[in-house]
């Protein structure tokens, strides 16, 4: 059995911020797996609702972890890859709201 690292960590922090990494998800509700930011994750964990909201704004119901990762969201992945093409030189990523 092998291990799969898939967690997205940017190559350079964001200036004071520190790095931003994200986790992929994979919601039971649209069966898309979603980026979900480690801050996120620590802090629905304190709360033990299992709900987390992803860099898209898609409030995730995760699926169990055994579960193999659905289909990547579009919008998690335009949101990364329009931060990454800013150039880090803008305020942290942040989150949609509905």
């Amino acid at each position: 059995m092998s291990l799969v690292n898939r967690s997205r960590t940017d190559q350079e922090p964001v200036r004071g911020v520190g790095e931003v990494t994200t986790i992929s998800v994979t919601c039971v509700l649209d069966d898309l797996a979603h980026e979900i930011p480690d801050s996120e994750l620590a802090a629905g964990a304190a709360v033990s609702t299992g709900r987390y909201r992803a860099v898209c704004g898609h409030i995730v119901a995760a699926a169990p972890m055994v579960v193999p990762d659905g289909q990547s969201c579009d919008a998690c992945a335009a949101m990364l890859r329009a931060r990454q093409r800013r150039g880090r030189r803008t305020a942290p990523l942040r989150l949609l709201t509905d």
